[in-house]
């Protein structure tokens, strides 16, 4: 069982810095991959929620999850997580649902975003929408509200948290576009793009056929026979 070391006590601490690869053309490809794709090669695992999506349209992320939980209504270790971030860092809040207080806006995303960040993912609330929208910074959240919290803590660094429904451990690879986010674990990454590589080459020979006038797949229709449903 892998042991987690850190600074501080349990609800108040701050984790070992995260691994991050040393080859980062990873995060290059992942992104390209996207997140759709992504999914598929995951069967269809470690999806956020829906309702987790980017305040700027057209923003796409690929990076290792520094990891961040947060007391409801209290953003102080998100303050000292956006100073400790590296470089292509992709910063991942559990709020512990919290949705009538903001934990991010527009100072905090720039300070973040200075600091090199590839991306910020909240399962809760930001504010600020249209500096962020302005700026095209890569934020995804699920929701705004003006209102904010405290800066007392407690918090937790750099230890596994649960964002969008989704265990995320520090370290792992965060993907976000569009579309929505997914957590690839490194241990599966060459799998997972594997997979997610066929599904595309499957996409590019359907999308010849549809223009070559097979509109429904010969598959569907004798999935339909075995039913009974078509003749």
């Amino acid at each position: 069982m892998h042991t987690y070391k850190y600074t501080g006590h349990i609800g108040f601490c701050v984790g070992n810095d995260i691994p991050r690869p040393q080859d980062t053309a990873i995060f290059q490809r992942l992104a390209e991959c996207g997140s759709c794709l992504l999914s598929d090669g995951l069967k269809g695992f470690n999806v956020m929620d829906a309702q987790i999506k980017p305040v700027a349209k057209g923003v796409r992320i690929a990076g290792p999850a520094l990891t961040v939980r947060l007391r409801p209504g209290d953003n102080l270790m998100l303050h000292k997580a956006i100073g400790l971030a590296k470089p292509g860092d992709v910063i991942v809040v559990d709020t512990c649902q919290t949705m009538d207080v903001c934990v991010l806006g527009e100072l905090m995303a720039t300070a973040a975003f200075q600091a090199g960040v590839s991306g910020i993912v909240i399962d809760g609330a930001i504010r600020d929408v249209e500096k962020l929208v302005e700026n095209n910074f890569p934020v995804f959240a699920k929701g705004a509200v003006p209102v904010v919290g405290d800066k007392d803590g407690p918090g937790e660094i750099n230890l596994p948290i649960s964002c969008g429904g989704v265990s995320v451990l520090p370290g792992y690879y965060i993907v976000g576009d569009d579309n929505g986010v997914v957590v690839v674990p490194p241990y599966q990454v060459d799998e997972i793009l594997s997979g997610a590589e066929k599904k595309n080459s499957y996409e590019v020979k359907r999308r010849e056929e549809i223009r070559s006038g097979v509109i429904t797949k010969p598959d569907i229709d004798q999935k339909l026979r075995n039913l009974g449903v078509i003749e």
